[in-house]
């Protein structure tokens, strides 16, 4: 018979990491009052209890409670419940083993003192991970950085292959900070990896949300989006290669374009928040060329890719541009599923003028809108967002029309003034792979449009050449989340 779930999950083991110079462990014992336990076998003691996740106030499930040196264990249930029966008597540690703990980096704090265990008695064992606030005072009790916030952000940082420590790695978080007054001012942390591969980044605001990326010997993961937990403690582990190997891709001018290569691969499927799959969604690895499009039943393979924590972004005609963080090893490959929500309507273009223009500037943008006089640019009030396809609202650009491709549905983007000519499409900077003719309009959303360039054989700039098609139209694309990525990046670590 064992104990039913009281309130809160009844007391609570309290395990506090505090630094000073070296990491304590306090843990306390607390014993049931009036409560029936399992008897173990005869001969035998047992041990059962509850662990508490109260980071997130709910039980720790899937947790495996170890008796060190007995050959013993349990896991816990949905409700953090753990029985171990058959423990021969003597003198044992308890280990706690999760995932949660390896990112808090306090997986070898989980491990107790010696306890007896003695013939036909049972011992009652609780636990729990204490709560955000006190987790985040801890981490952060001998950093200097402490007197700016009372929140943190910890985590492990590993090798994708090997899992070994990336000790050296830099991670760089950035988030927006509000004053008293409700202005946002942009910042950026950054903290380096310790030896055993954690991480602890101190003074962050209550109620941060941002943005992390890490970097080691020129390899980088994906952006990941991050946010305090009880508005105290944000938790992220990563993963990231010593070493990538890098194929070198130059243009008609000699621009040089390093894209990282690997043998990871990537399966996955696209759906609605109904669950029902989404074909022709255009999945991309950030920052990269490969992009391939969702089949009909909403399935998709990546593969060549670099191992690591990366970012995968998501397009599809109707939904809102997704983007979501995946794990990738050469080991196996791994699979996600991904669910785009239905575009909102477009009510209105809502943009922070001063920091779009910075942005615009950044890219190049308006330095070619001022250089090149042959070239044509639309931004602002200038683009219709409001157009029903991509394809309708270049409509605006003078000499651009649209063609019917054949199978009644599709239009393609033509140039009036060149009869048959190709276009090249460059998205956010990265070149657009067509893979059939009109489908640029399942890709780009005009309510997501924030600048566009259109240039003539004659007129395009060398950072928009592609070798052997210097004589096509080129239409360069720049959308909202290019500048969000931008005012990411725009302010220097404190």
């Amino acid at each position: 018979m064992t104990r039913s779930l009281p309130p809160r999950l009844r007391a609570v083991l309290y395990i506090l990491l505090a630094t000073v110079s070296a990491a304590l462990l306090q843990t306390v014992s607390l014993q049931a009052q009036s409560v029936a336990l399992a008897k173990p076998a005869p001969g035998f003691s047992a041990m059962e209890g509850y662990i508490l996740d109260s980071l997130h106030d709910v039980p720790l499930a899937n947790a495996r409670v170890v008796i060190e040196g007995a050959n013993r264990s349990g896991l816990t249930n949905g409700l953090g419940h753990y029985h171990i029966d058959s423990i021969p008597p003597g003198e044992y540690s308890v280990q706690v083993l999760h995932p949660l703990l390896d990112t808090l980096g306090l997986a070898a704090a989980f491990r107790t003192p010696t306890y007896p265990f003695a013939a036909n008695v049972t011992r009652d064992f609780d636990l729990s991970i204490p709560p955000a606030q006190l987790l985040a005072a801890l981490f952060c009790n001998a950093s200097p950085k402490k007197i700016r916030g009372p929140a943190a952000m910890v985590g492990f940082v590993r090798d994708p292959d090997t899992k070994a420590a990336a000790a050296g790695a830099k991670v760089q978080l950035v988030y927006y900070n509000t004053d008293l007054i409700g202005r946002k001012t942009l910042v950026t942390g950054e903290e380096t990896v310790d030896t055993t591969g954690i991480y602890h980044l101190c003074g962050l605001p209550q109620g941060m949300s941002g943005k992390v990326q890490v970097f080691l010997n020129g390899v980088s993961t994906g952006e990941v989006p991050v946010e305090t937990t009880g508005g105290f403690l944000a938790m992220r582990g990563f993963t990231v290669a010593s070493s990538q190997k890098v194929a070198v891709v130059k243009n008609d001018s000699g621009k040089v374009k390093r894209i990282a290569l690997g043998s990871a691969v990537l399966t996955g499927k696209v759906v609605n928040k109904k669950g029902e799959p989404l074909g022709g969604a255009r999945v991309t690895l950030q920052g990269q060329f490969r992009t391939v499009v969702a089949s009909p039943n909403g399935t998709f393979r990546l593969d060549s890719l670099p191992s690591g924590t990366q970012s995968v972004e998501v397009r599809r005609l109707g939904y809102s541009y997704t983007e979501v963080p995946v794990e990738l090893s050469s080991n196996r490959p791994a699979t996600t599923t991904i669910t785009m929500d239905a575009a909102a309507p477009m009510l209105a273009q809502v943009t922070v003028q001063a920091n779009a223009d910075v942005a615009l500037a950044q890219i190049g943008y308006t330095a070619r809108k001022h250089s090149s006089p042959g070239g044509y640019f639309l931004d602002g009030d200038a683009i219709n967002h409001n157009a029903s396809e991509f394809s309708v609202a270049m409509t605006a650009v003078p000499g651009l029309g649209i063609s019917p491709v054949g199978d009644g549905r599709t239009n393609k983007i033509v140039d009036n003034r060149t009869a048959g000519g190709c276009v090249n499409y460059w998205v956010d900077g990265t070149q657009y792979p067509s893979l059939t003719p009109g489908d640029i309009d399942d890709y780009v959303r005009p309510g997501d449009m924030v600048a566009v360039e259109v240039y003539h054989s004659s007129d395009i700039p060398p950072e928009f050449m592609v070798s052997g098609q210097s004589s096509c139209l080129t239409i360069v694309v720049w959308t909202q989340a290019k500048l969000d990525a931008i005012y990411r990046r725009n302010k220097k670590k404190p």
